[in-house]
């Protein structure tokens, strides 16, 4: 038979103090644990969500900060259901002084974390309500370049040119040229690339010989100076000469690219701003001649330094880019003689910043060094900022040939991770550039590779507010907004106009008259067969050619182009 444990009373009582000591003890361990925890959780809660507290909407935020409050708010909660008499004796205890200081210490830096962060004063600008964006694409780009040519850039610029957007400043009057044109004869042009990464996390260079070739067939005959330009940061560009570049012809560097144009007599150069991406000066108005990077104090909105390059060009033009051609007899600048083609790769860029466009590419021409934080600095429209100070690119060209259709891997981009899209943008607006490339070429190709939402954290989703890529581009887009420049994030504010090269059976990148005589020689009617050459006049996709594919042929008119 059992007998009750009241029999065996020195069991129990034998070692009462013994059995205290174990229960304080154990209490000791929980509290100290659990506030150590609370402060951690504090911790990283607030070095995760920066100045901005609408970051809290995260998941891992929203775990750190549950975690936080029950750390501190259990035992809160707990000693205000003691009895006040154990209340008052257990914050007589040297645990309980330190808890409740700890407690008074991490309120008052949560309310001066808040407040910090409540102010954070960088500008909340919204674009005009009646600015429409116009980006202009062309899809279907071919694959093989015609000798130097690259057909999608000849059709982008007379696309462009069709629309009122003329490549060339010029008194001559045609399809690419007027005098609202973006490039004078007499200009040096800095065309800036995307190099930092071999394979495909590069520029096309395919894309970058079309384009220059285009620069040089100026109506005017061009006597300025093409200038590829790069800041690699911590990369070697190698002179732009790797063995693995993004083009048909792999080994096509944009260093030959550059002396295939050399060696015709053309002013064509490169310049690599990574060499002078240490070195500080002052501008050339203040007698400083040195090439490298002009720096601006630190700004503690954008925790970094504003930064840009000024340089001389092999052909000797003193280039600042804030302020333009410096002329040394004059001793003044000429910014309408500088002009700034911006010519990125549209990639996903998982480790930081979800996706790379046109504004991002300004990473490459700012400098990492000379205490900018810039990399980091860029979370807080850093890159924004550095454009409202040298001004917009006069140009956008996002090269959306091969694209990093994967969120889990970029900004590197290998040649079996890459995927082919055959597409160019090009506008004077980078941020609506971006917001609808990634939300209508990057999203859906992550997509179409079985990536589905939700993506990895610091997402390149344009729809989510708080996602990484929204993040640095609207902050970006305020400081341009703020300094007078037009560009919108709102995709219902942005028109774009596609071609695909339908209607320009001579492979011209125009539909004039010869196009026009090759679709009446096609028209078969309703129902009739179409010849592999006439597939290019089916504008409907039906199969035939008829008067319903006329409409298409008077909309694809442009008239005589360049070739």
């Amino acid at each position: 038979m059992t007998q009750p444990l009241s029999d065996y009373p020195d069991r129990i009582d034998r070692h009462p103090d013994k059995l205290d000591a174990h229960t304080s003890w154990s209490r000791i361990w929980c509290l100290t644990w659990t506030a150590l925890c609370g402060v951690f959780a504090l911790l990283w809660l607030i070095l995760r969500s920066g100045p901005r507290p609408n970051r809290f909407v995260y998941p891992c935020q929203q775990a750190a900060f549950s975690t936080a409050a029950l750390a501190f708010g259990v035992p809160v909660v707990s000693a205000v259901m003691t009895a006040r008499r154990r209340l008052s004796r257990a914050m007589r205890t040297p645990l309980g002084v330190s808890l409740a200081a700890m407690g008074l210490v991490m309120t008052a830096g949560m309310w001066g974390y808040l407040t910090w962060a409540a102010e954070y004063a960088g500008p909340e600008v919204d674009p005009p309500v009646d600015y429409r964006a116009k980006i202009y694409q062309v899809t279907d780009c071919p694959q093989d370049p015609i000798g130097e040519r690259f057909v999608g850039v000849d059709n982008l610029i007379n696309l462009m040119g069709r629309e009122g957007l003329k490549l060339f400043r010029s008194e001559t009057e045609s399809l690419v040229s007027g005098p609202d044109g973006i490039v004078s004869s007499d200009d040096v042009v800095v065309v800036k690339i995307n190099y930092q990464w071999d394979q495909r996390g590069g520029t096309n260079t395919d894309v970058l010989r079309g384009l220059i070739l285009r620069l040089l067939d100026h109506p005017d005959t061009f006597s300025g100076e093409i200038v590829v330009c790069e800041n690699a940061q911590f990369n070697s560009i190698n002179n732009f000469d790797r063995p693995n570049n993004n083009a048909q012809v792999r080994s096509q560097s944009p260093h030959d690219v550059v002396v295939g144009f050399q060696q015709q007599g053309y002013p064509v150069s490169h310049y690599d701003w990574t060499v002078s991406r240490n070195t500080l000066v002052g501008e050339y108005s203040q007698g400083n001649m040195t090439d490298g990077y002009i720096v601006y104090p630190y700004n503690q909105q954008l925790f970094g330094r504003v930064s840009y390059p000024k340089f001389r060009t092999p052909a000797g033009h003193y280039v600042s880019l804030k302020y333009g051609i410096w002329d040394t007899e004059s001793e003044t600048y000429d910014r309408d003689k500088l002009k700034f083609i911006n010519v990125p790769v549209l990639k996903s860029h998982h480790a930081t910043y979800g996706a790379t466009a046109c504004v991002k590419n300004y990473m490459g021409v700012v400098t990492g060094n000379l205490n900018t934080n810039s990399h980091s600095a860029i979370n807080y429209g850093i890159l924004g900022a550095q454009l409202a100070e040298i001004q917009l690119a006069d140009l956008n060209i996002l090269d959306s040939i091969w694209i990093n259709a994967n969120p889990n891997d970029g900004p590197w981009t290998t040649y079996g991770g890459a995927t082919r899209r055959d597409r160019l943008l090009a506008s004077v607006d980078p941020v609506a550039t971006d917001i609808w490339a990634v939300k209508n070429i990057l999203i859906p190709a992550f997509i179409e590779r079985g990536y589905s939402p939700p993506w990895p954290f610091l997402s390149a989703d344009p729809d989510i507010p708080n996602s990484r890529f929204r993040l640095y581009l609207d902050r970006s887009m305020n400081y341009i907004l703020a300094a007078g420049f037009t560009v919108t994030n709102d995709l219902e504010s942005i028109d774009v106009t596609t071609w695909n090269g339908d209607g320009d059976a001579d492979g011209d990148s125009d539909v004039d008259s010869s196009d026009f005589a090759g679709f009446v020689g096609c028209v078969g009617g309703p129902g009739s067969a179409v010849s592999p050459a006439c597939d290019i006049f089916d504008f409907d996709g039906d199969g035939d050619v008829d008067m319903h594919d006329l409409a298409g042929v008077q909309r694809a008119y442009t008239g005589p182009g360049i070739f």
